[in-house]
């Protein structure tokens, strides 16, 4: 019995401490499955992991850990079609992207995948033939495995949406436009507000909105989200002798709009659409030239003119996917012809969406390798930036 009392008696004075400093620092590095398990470890922690501050540093963390949005039509079923978030360092190690889903990651029919932003999914939804157009949206973790309740509108036909989050108010916003040559309309949802759309200010300059008859999808230029702003790819009608793409960014706080020119390198309008993307946390855009090769323009201080540096130059042949002779004619690659989903250092993964295909492309020794999948993967659409998160759907 005295030797046990020792035994305790050592055991509690070989205890570890741990500052709760140091407890915050473990937390915010596991994974969101990890963390809402320990939240039942006592009332302290649930209370510490469920702080605001605490799911930032979580969210900032995460960041080092990048995913791409998968969205596919499962057995090529096109009423079921499903949307989850892959680990870019899985599909490098394992050159795979063969996923599967469950009824949490399945849309509704019919719907669109509006777009990520801080580890929330944004999906919206419609009734078809309803007069007037009928709308539904919500909001998801996909991490928490959470969901917002839906919210209905109703609207015109031919509106585009956007998700972002304006971080001065802490306020998520979809934005709803409807860009046409002569006049345009602007609306903003701010979720959690008065659950109503407010008309903003036009677009000075028109987003750039081309739809593909060959295949039903929406747009390429919904917007970027960036540092609390949207950006749009848009043509210049007023710059002679040609119609020159700009880009119009609106600011999520102040709801105003600001254009940047692009790098003085691309003087010419390219045969297929320039498509702007956030890639390295860097805003950038990428198009295809004269069917032959690849250029990827990056702006390293957004909203500096001078600050656009082409990124590399690449030829189709290198990345085996030279069109072949029947694309020569106005067909959906020829416009659409690839898409680069992400770079790090000489790591690159292309993608090509008319033969639902993509691809590992290495800039210094120039080999590829392509993913696989047994999935039929909507790769240059809905393959969307995503970070793990605890950011509430409220």
């Amino acid at each position: 019995m005295v030797r046990k009392r020792r035994l305790r008696s050592d055991a509690a004075n070989n205890s570890v401490f741990l500052p709760m400093e140091l407890i915050i620092e473990i937390l915010s590095l596991l994974s969101v499955k990890d963390i809402v398990r320990f939240k039942c470890v006592s009332k302290s922690w649930n209370n510490l992991t469920s702080d605001s501050n605490f799911v930032d540093k979580h969210l900032k963390a995460s960041s080092r850990n990048p995913h791409l949005t998968l969205s596919w039509h499962e057995n090529n079923a096109e009423l079921t079609k499903n949307v989850v978030p892959v680990s870019v360092h899985r599909l490098l190690k394992k050159q795979s992207a063969t996923v599967s889903s469950d009824d949490f990651h399945r849309m509704e029919n019919p719907s669109r995948f509006v777009g990520s932003c801080n580890g929330l999914f944004c999906f919206l939804s419609w009734i078809p033939l309803a007069q007037p157009f009928k709308y539904f949206f919500h909001i998801t973790n996909p991490a928490t495995r959470t969901r917002s309740e839906q919210i209905e509108f109703t609207f015109g036909e031919d509106f585009h949406f956007t998700f972002g989050y304006d971080a001065s108010n802490t306020t998520y916003k979809v934005v709803a436009f409807r860009a046409k040559e002569i006049s345009n309309e602007v609306k903003v949802f701010n979720l959690g507000g008065n659950n109503c759309w407010r008309n903003i200010q036009n677009f000075p300059v028109v987003p750039y909105i081309r739809f593909d008859h060959y295949y039903i999808i929406p747009s390429l230029n919904n917007g970027a989200h960036l540092y609390g702003t949207i950006n749009w790819l848009a043509l210049d009608k007023s710059i002679t002798p040609i119609h020159q793409f700009v880009i119009v960014s609106l600011d999520l706080s102040t709801e105003k709009y600001k254009q940047f020119l692009l790098p003085l390198g691309f003087d010419h309008a390219p045969f297929s659409q320039p498509v702007l993307r956030v890639l390295m946390d860097c805003l950038c855009f990428f198009h295809g030239f004269n069917l032959t090769e690849f250029i990827l323009w990056k702006m390293k201080e957004y909203g500096v003119q001078d600050s656009w540096t082409r990124l590399f130059k690449i030829s189709y042949q290198n990345l085996a996917m030279q069109l072949p002779i029947r694309l020569r004619v106005k067909t959906y690659c020829l416009h659409y012809p690839l898409a680069c989903l992400y770079v790090n250092g000489d790591t690159v993964i292309f993608a090509c969406e008319c033969c639902k295909k993509s691809l590992i492309y290495n800039l210094k020794d120039k080999t590829v390798v392509k993913i696989k999948s047994r999935n039929t993967i909507y790769w240059f659409i809905d393959s969307k930036d995503y970070v793990e998160s605890l950011v509430s759907v409220h």
